[in-house]
């Protein structure tokens, strides 16, 4: 993942085990009992329903810590990850937590810039979707992919800003809820599907995998429309380019990791480096019908638009 391996104690079925002998990037290490006590100063909290994150900083990295799943030390310049186990924590959850916030924060004090979004190549580039939970990130990288598109990932995006912006191959696998599953063409793709409170679909064959670098050309912003909203009329998705500037707000407000939680200094950070990927990306509000029935025709759209891009 990520142009490199991981060696865990907790077991990640999404990831494929890596071939190459030598050592792993990231390590991920189960211990029981509480965390060892740390000079910690607190940066930020989120709050989810009832799910809390909060993120201290250490002399030696961060503590995260997630009310639902325990806590999180992310130390040696984000390559060790030790998850300080809650037994009653459920195993989907820390898995999305370790290749998720804490990973993410690994990338970005390696240099990257991380979307919550998913991700494609067509041809020689890629293009993002990012937004909200339920917006169909997931679905559309998914449908996109069964249609002969490549996985570059799910959930979390890792760019090198560049310009130009270059996206790193991440974790080849997505999350799905059950109408979903149905609806992308599961059945015309080599893969794998682990049930789960949102089901996993993972062990993509290779030709459905990206696992190299790819050049940045489009994000989509996703902006969901009622699929009753003109009585069926509208077309499947349209979009809307967004100037520079306002490209670099909404990048930065897109980020995996909260400005509420990373705080104000980390934020203003994320926001120049928004800046520095919308000088040689696309950005676009996609607006899509919230229609699983339409999703063929708005991977017709979105092929099309790469075609002419190219």
């Amino acid at each position: 993942m990520f142009g490199d391996a991981l060696a865990s104690d907790l077991e990640l079925p999404d990831l494929a085990r890596a071939l190459a002998a030598d050592p792993p990037r990231w390590t991920v290490t189960v211990a029981d009992g509480a965390p060892p006590p740390a000079d910690a100063k607190l940066i930020g909290a989120r709050q989810l329903g009832p799910e809390a994150y909060t993120l201290w900083r250490m002399s030696d990295g961060f503590r995260l810590e997630y009310s639902h799943a325990g806590v999180f030390d992310i130390t040696d310049s984000g390559s060790r990850i030790v998850w300080y186990r809650r037994a009653d924590a459920i195993p989907e959850l820390v898995r999305a937590i370790v290749l998720g916030p804490a990973l993410a924060l690994a990338l970005e004090l390696a240099g990257l810039f991380c979307l919550h979004g998913s991700a494609v190549r067509l041809g020689d580039t890629a293009m993002a979707f990012v937004g909200p939970k339920h917006h169909g990130k997931s679905t559309l990288a998914t449908a996109l992919t069964a249609a002969g598109a490549r996985l570059i990932g799910d959930d979390l995006v890792a760019i090198s800003p560049g310009p130009p912006a270059i996206v790193r191959p991440g974790v080849a696998s997505v999350r799905l809820w059950a109408d979903a599953v149905a609806a992308v063409g599961i059945d015309r793709l080599p893969a794998r599907v682990i049930p789960g409170l949102k089901a996993t679909v993972t062990d993509f064959a290779d030709a459905s995998r990206a696992t190299e670098d790819t050049l940045l050309s489009d994000i989509y912003v996703l902006a969901p429309v009622s699929a009753s909203g003109r009585g069926g009329s509208e077309p499947p998705c349209w979009r809307t380019a967004l100037p520079r500037g306002a490209a670099a707000v909404v990048l930065a407000q897109q980020t995996k990791l909260a400005a509420t939680l990373v705080g104000i200094h980390a934020a203003g950070t994320q926001l120049r480096v928004a800046a520095r990927i919308a000088e040689s990306v696309r950005v676009w509000t996609l607006s899509v019908a919230r229609d699983l029935s339409r999703l063929p025709a708005i991977v017709d759209v979105l092929r099309g638009w790469n075609r002419e891009a190219a």
